[in-house]
């Protein structure tokens, strides 16, 4: 049975049960902090959630994105200025008080006959979920977001409800509403999956309307197939087969605005939501499309890598899930066609998630300096390599396994990774115990003095010998 690796997803899992992960390299965040306290310094957390902080949660940023460009009657803007008043420093930060004041301004334009889908409308709404949230009301700021949801998917599913050239901008606002009503919904996880692929089906759609070739990739059953099969493998395969040669890639940005940023941090949010309620094969088939889709979507390098980082994670988990399989088959019996099925799935998972580390850092030689210094990208480059090694390792490929770890403990000091550089540690320490009992006889240290010298020149341009260590040194 493969063990719990679990990458930088695996935040989202009881810590309890994965405690002694090897894949704790990751750190806390307050994103899926009720799905488990598994926290990467950058994809999932540092990167994303300040990206969603920007757009996904409900507090005054989006306050001001809403109000300042829109007008209210005199008589609703004046109790609404009340409300900000009281909840001003100079007020002492008086939520209960502000409260009162929005929701009354709320009941006003409401007998205005305000669209209970205008910005205006709304964004009185998200004030008063964020002055419930204030005062740790999280229920009843929950229950007025769900409100907002399902005012903008009715709108959205009926036919002429909302014109063609309101849609995006309505589908960004509700993507943004969704999300945080997963993020507060914390003890019903798979009524969140629910939500969450309803209201990510409505905007796929609407992607896949603007181009033919973005419909391709993307088709209503992306995220609720029930057939379990190994194409994910061959998918993954795909994608890493694009970030090798970037001369391949199919880009239309422009089919995915306004609303990229928030497609994508809602179906990560699923994925996540998907490993902590078990459903890894359904992850893993949302983390390979999702990889595709930004790509073709324009994202960033880094965002890229991060993902493909992610994916290579979660495949390794499917891979994992699949090794329980055909643990309890064959203790049941199982037919063993159907045995060799799941072996072969279990392989070709595993193979995956090493290709997908292997791309990563194929990926990364390939950029130009200044984008291989952007923020995040060595810490992702870090964590592809240290996930590199771990496979190895499970593999029983020692060498290329130690070589990796030490490459991954050097870009992580680099980096200021501190925790990446403890697991990295403890699985040299791992590699170390498995060397002394297949060869007792001494290491030599040049493979180590190689790494440590090419990695001192790292900061003189790209290094391109990190998986060509792996392969040289089998």
């Amino acid at each position: 049975m493969l063990r719990s690796q679990v990458g930088r997803v695996a935040r989202v899992i009881n810590p309890a049960k994965f405690h002694n992960s090897r894949w704790q390299a990751v750190r806390s965040s307050s994103r899926y902090s009720g799905y488990g306290t598994y926290p990467p310094r950058r994809s999932w957390t540092k990167t994303m959630l300040t990206l969603i902080g920007g757009l996904g949660v409900v507090g005054g940023v989006t306050w001001w994105l809403y109000w300042p460009h829109h007008t209210f009657s005199s008589s609703v803007a004046k109790i609404l200025r009340k409300g900000l008043w009281a909840e001003s420093d100079r007020e002492g930060n008086d939520y209960k008080k502000a409260l009162e004041y929005y929701i009354e301004a709320l009941q006003l334009a409401q007998s205005e006959n305000l669209d209970p889908l205008s910005d205006e409308y709304t964004g009185i709404q998200l004030k008063i979920g964020q002055m419930y949230e204030q005062l740790s009301m999280f229920p009843e700021a929950l229950m007025i977001y769900t409100e907002i949801c399902s005012n903008y998917l009715v709108a959205l599913t009926t036919p002429g409800a909302v014109s063609n050239s309101l849609r995006p901008h309505l589908i960004q606002k509700d993507l943004r509403v969704v999300i945080k009503c997963a993020q507060l919904n914390t003890s019903d996880p798979q009524m969140c999956k629910l939500m969450l692929m309803t209201h990510l089906l409505v905007a796929q759609e609407e992607v896949a309307k603007k181009s033919a070739a973005v419909a391709k990739l993307i088709s209503r059953d992306s995220l609720r197939a029930d057939q379990e099969d190994v194409s994910i493998t061959s998918d993954a395969n795909t994608v890493e087969e694009s970030l090798k040669d970037p001369t391949k890639l199919q880009l239309n940005r422009g089919a995915w605005e306004p609303f990229r940023d928030e497609l994508f941090n809602a179906r990560e949010l699923y994925v996540a939501l998907c490993i902590s309620t078990g459903d890894i094969w359904t992850a893993a088939r949302t983390a390979t499309a999702t990889v595709a889709w930004m790509i073709n979507a324009e994202c960033s390098p880094v965002q890229i890598i991060e993902c493909q980082n992610n994916l290579g994670s979660v495949l390794f988990l499917n891979a994992e899930a699949l090794g329980n399989k055909i643990s309890q088959g064959t203790r049941s019996g199982m037919d063993e066609s159907e045995l060799n099925q799941l072996r072969q799935g279990q392989k070709q998972s595993l193979k995956s998630s090493e290709k997908c580390y292997e791309s990563v850092l194929q990926f990364s030689k390939r950029l130009p300096t200044e984008i291989r210094r952007a923020e995040g990208m060595e810490e992702s480059i870090a964590l592809a390599t240290y996930s590199l090694g771990v496979v190895k390792l499970h593999n029983g490929e020692l060498i290329p396994a130690r070589n990796l770890l030490r490459e991954a403990r050097l870009r992580a000091k680099a980096a200021g990774y501190e925790e990446l550089i403890q697991n990295a540690e403890n699985e040299l320490g791992k590699v170390r115990d498995a060397l002394e009992k297949t060869n007792p006889s001494k290491e030599s240290p040049s493979d180590a003095n190689q790494i440590e010298a090419l990695l001192e020149a790292h900061d003189k341009g790209p290094s391109d010998f990190t998986v060509d260590v792996a392969k040289s040194t089998r």
